[in-house]
């Protein structure tokens, strides 16, 4: 365990916190969706908001009755498989296929049960309708780290121990602990919230995410396609957050010959967002894209508005929680533009699926439009895969095999996948980094588009 022990020093909590902010910025994309209407509507993960809707943690959906959520799609073909015709429980007496699961949880710094408890909603859903996998039940090995690099070092070697078959994130913001075990152990890391670069580069890492490099870059296709000439790229001052903004964001924009680009820095701790504000404005800009979320969001869409900015504005997805509209007003969000990576055709059966299986499996504490949809996502991707190995056929290699094989995969209510590791060639974990961007109106979010093909963005000359 040489490479491991390399790891183990724990950063200052500065930096802890400077982490916690990135989170959102990497993938939290999700949070910006608004729950269907009690008859269904059109608000599944991602998709157009519902006129008017605004409770970003109203658990809805067509089944929130008690019905099976499957009960309208039997032999319907889905992204994981076809949906058997009649229904059905997994064996409880064939032996359980374990997915390990790494999270953090219980502490200040940073605490995401959502999404956990989205991966068990998953599990939970499977087993009781769609069989498991030809009978065999799924079974979830969560591991709780604690901001701790000799936690997720731990978390990934009880894994190894319980013999599961292949990891899903979560967070793991101390990846620097876990991921060279998994690698060790030729444990599939499939899907979660990619955090650090371990995340994105490493051998046995399969995101179906864009993180922030991918918002970063289809924020600097709209803006140029739309003519903007000045830009302005403000991001928080840490490592990761810096080289997305800077070496995909405005990288991309020169690339695509936006003549004007400025780069407005900031502490990643800071509140007030005057001074950052005022600076990005000052050469009255026709876009700024701000590199921040959480706790950033509200002050510097207030600021904007304080000051008059006229320049189109562009947040990551986790911006538009509708909170913010609540405690702002809808004049300070209406006409900013967010990413996502859930797919927003009304027509896609699986955002309504989400939504129903978190009424009817999953916890109550759990808000159904949250980053749960990102860890729902890839435990159906996982079954998908599993669906298609047979289960005779399970085992980390097959699966490391099976997802390395991928091309143009179907994604559970997300873009395609491809896990070659050729996407993005300085981040080849990457999968599936295409965005959709999503203007907010008075009556909530509108798509700007289709899929941003971001690796192609990325490979042209």
């Amino acid at each position: 365990m040489t490479r491991t022990n390399a790891h183990r020093a724990t950063r200052p909590v500065i930096v802890a916190l400077a982490a916690t902010a990135l989170l959102s910025l990497t993938g939290c994309v999700e949070k910006v969706t608004t729950a269907p209407t009690a008859s269904g509507g059109t608000g599944g993960p991602g998709g157009t908001a519902a006129p008017g809707a605004a409770n970003a943690n109203v658990i809805g959906g067509s089944n929130a009755n008690g019905a099976a959520v499957f009960a309208a799609h039997t032999g319907q073909k889905l992204s994981f498989g076809t949906v058997p015709s009649p229904l059905a429980k997994a064996d409880p007496s064939k032996p359980a296929i374990k997915i390990g699961m790494i999270n953090q949880e219980n502490t200040p710094i940073g605490s995401f049960p959502e999404l956990r408890l989205g991966a068990e909603a998953a599990v939970k859903l499977i087993n009781e309708e769609l069989g498991g996998v030809n009978g065999r039940p799924l079974e979830l090995v969560p591991c709780i780290t604690t901001f701790s690099v000799e936690k997720s070092q731990g978390c990934a070697q009880e894994l190894v121990q319980k013999q599961v078959v292949a990891v899903t994130g979560g967070i793991d913001v101390t990846s620097s602990g876990s991921i060279p075990v998994l690698e060790q152990n030729q444990l599939p890391y499939i899907g979660g919230i990619p955090v650090n670069f371990e995340d994105m580069r490493s051998p046995i890492s399969f995101q179906f995410s864009g993180g922030s490099p991918g918002a970063m870059v289809a924020f600097a296709k709209h803006a140029a396609d739309n003519g903007a000439k000045k830009v302005v790229v403000a991001y928080g001052d840490y490592p990761p957050i810096k080289a997305s903004a800077v070496d995909y964001g405005v990288a991309t924009l020169k690339k695509l010959g936006v003549p004007e680009v400025t780069e407005v820095p900031f502490n990643i701790l800071a509140t007030d967002f005057l001074p950052i504000m005022s600076k990005a404005n000052e050469s009255k800009p026709d876009a700024i894209f701000v590199g921040a979320a959480d706790t950033a969001c509200e002050p510097a869409m207030k600021t904007a508005r304080d000051l008059g900015v006229t320049a189109k504005m562009y947040f990551v997805g986790a911006c538009a929680a509708p909170t913010i509209a609540e405690h702002l007003g809808v004049d300070a969000v209406v006409g900013k533009i967010f990413n996502i990576e859930s797919n927003p055709d009304p027509k896609d059966p699986e955002g309504a699926i989400y939504f129903d299986a978190v009424a009817k499996y999953g916890d109550p504490k759990l808000p159904a439009a949250s980053a749960a949809t990102i860890a729902f996502r890839d435990v159906m991707n996982i079954y998908g895969l599993m669906n298609e190995l047979g289960p005779d056929n399970i085992s980390s290699k097959s699966i490391l095999e099976k997802i390395r094989a991928t091309k143009d995969h179907p994604s559970f209510n997300g873009h395609p996948y491809t896990c070659d590791g050729k996407q993005i060639p300085d981040l080849p974990s990457m999968c599936a980094a295409q965005q959709i961007l999503m203007e907010r109106t008075a009556d909530g979010l509108s798509p700007l588009g289709s899929w941003i093909d971001v690796p192609a963005i990325l490979a042209k000359k």
